[in-house]
């Protein structure tokens, strides 16, 4: 029996290369850490290699918890990237951040949050019928 967590393959896939993405762009973050070293930028890489890795890994093997981990991920690089978008408009404006590519990737991890959340699979609970002996059902 094939394991689903999404409902449609496409978004399955749509899932694998944002969490892909998103680990080699956090795992390339390193470098940026001999320009500028801080004790807070170490945590921070730290932390999104490894959401992000269990993230990919865990949607590989569809694991319960993929879902998790890549919204954590998502997260995460939304918050930082809205960070530095937030910069943008205070110092040059609105209408110039239009021309900036952390705005649009901005808008893209977005949109994945709210694509993946939208179409993941509920589970049901599982009727368990050894837990139940001795109750009265109704």
């Amino acid at each position: 029996m094939k394991r689903r967590i999404f409902k449609y393959k496409a978004v399955y896939y749509l899932a694998i290369t944002v969490s892909l993405i998103l680990f080699l762009i956090s795992a390339f973050s390193i470098f940026s850490l001999f320009n500028d070293f801080s004790f807070f930028k170490l945590l921070i890489t730290g932390f999104s290699i490894v959401v992000n890795s269990f993230a990919f890994v865990n949607l590989v093997e569809k694991y319960d918890k993929a879902i998790l981990f890549l919204n954590l991920g998502l997260v995460v690089s939304t918050v930082f990237i809205g960070y530095y978008v937030l910069l943008i408009i205070l110092n040059k404006g609105f209408y110039e951040m239009m021309s900036y590519s952390y705005f649009k990737f901005l808008i893209i991890l977005i949109v994945t949050i709210i694509v993946v959340n939208k179409y993941k699979v509920q589970k049901k609970p599982d009727y368990n019928e050894i837990e139940n002996i001795g109750e009265q059902e109704e």
